[in-house]
């Protein structure tokens, strides 16, 4: 039994009911009210139920989503906040460690400056010992130990340069792996930071298309409910009145067999069986094969099967 007919008809009589109303003289008597049907001021508060959960859904939405951008606005920021504050840690440590080179490099240069100038010095005095016109000249020893002085001096401040060369392009290549080393990390914070900020977007935009499906189709489901809701009340009604004639049907029948003898009341009963106890038939198990007897029984060890001829 539905009440989706009879539920339209009276929602259609309520809406015109003002208009008849109005359209009729002053003086002409009201009809007597009828009373409400149950019925109906249930459909009625299930729709203002369905009202009032569909604004609440609306504000809680609402609710959800300025956090949901305020959240993300914090996290955006606090994310540029620690990116800054690493850069800057690391342009510091870059400048330290710039200054501490060239300081290292400036001591060395005055290191290698002050013992050419001590050998140059040397050299001089070594000169100025040397024989002049008139003197006895020096020996071969004494120009072979000049010369060896010479190449030793000359070879020494090669490879000072070569040593020099060699700081200069380790310095290099060390600046050039720590910029390329902190690029890609801010290349991946940055990666992450999108990442984060996509992921976040995808989850409001599948958020609003949830959203905007339910206020699409919110006519449609509260329909749907409230013709749940009518079933339910379709189908509660008749099992009352089903309750209601199985209720006096057995209050006849008792009135009957209080009037009876015993021998009577107790034939009647044997006739009445079934309509005053309600046997039910009993229920047919599918057959299945019975199990092993070491599973009925898990504690006995299996027992292994006995082999012909012993």
């Amino acid at each position: 039994m539905s009440l989706k007919p009879a539920f339209f008809s009276a929602l259609a009589a309520i809406i015109l009911l003002p208009v008849v109303q109005a359209g009729e003289p002053p003086a002409a008597a009201a009809p007597a009210a009828e009373p409400p049907n149950p019925t109906e001021e249930r459909i009625r508060t299930y729709r203002e139920q369905f009202d009032q959960r569909a604004k609440d859904a609306e504000l809680l939405h609402q609710q959800h989503q300025a956090e949901m951008e305020a959240q993300r606005k914090q996290h955006q920021a606090e994310m540029e906040a620690v990116r800054k504050e690493h850069q800057t840690a690391v342009e510091e440590q870059r400048d330290t460690g710039r200054v501490e080179m060239e300081e290292q490099r400036e001591a060395d240069r005055a290191e290698m400056e002050k013992q050419r100038e001590a050998g140059r010095v040397q050299m001089e005095s070594m000169r100025a010992q040397r024989p002049v016109q008139g003197q006895r000249p020096m020996t071969a020893r004494q120009l072979d130990m000049l010369k060896y002085r010479d190449q030793q001096r000359a070879f020494y401040e090669k490879q000072q340069q070569e040593r020099e060369a060699q700081s200069a392009m380790w310095r290099e290549a060390q600046q050039q792996q720590m910029k390329a080393r902190m690029d890609a990390y801010l290349k991946q914070r940055e990666e992450r930071l999108l990442s984060t900020v996509k992921q976040q977007e995808t989850m409001r935009n599948r958020a609003e298309d949830r959203h905007n499906y339910l206020v699409e189709n919110q006519d449609d489901i509260l329909e749907k409910m409230l013709d749940e809701q009518v079933d339910i009340a379709s189908r509660h009604e008749e099992l009352r009145k089903q309750a209601e004639e199985r209720r006096k049907k057995m209050a006849a029948m008792r009135a009957t067999v209080m009037d009876m003898p015993p021998e009577e009341r107790r034939a009647y009963m044997e006739e009445h069986r079934a309509e005053l106890f309600g046997e039910r038939p009993a229920s047919q198990r599918p057959e299945r094969p019975a199990p092993p007897a070491w599973v009925q029984n898990p504690m006995r060890p299996p027992v292994p099967p006995a082999v012909p001829g012993r």
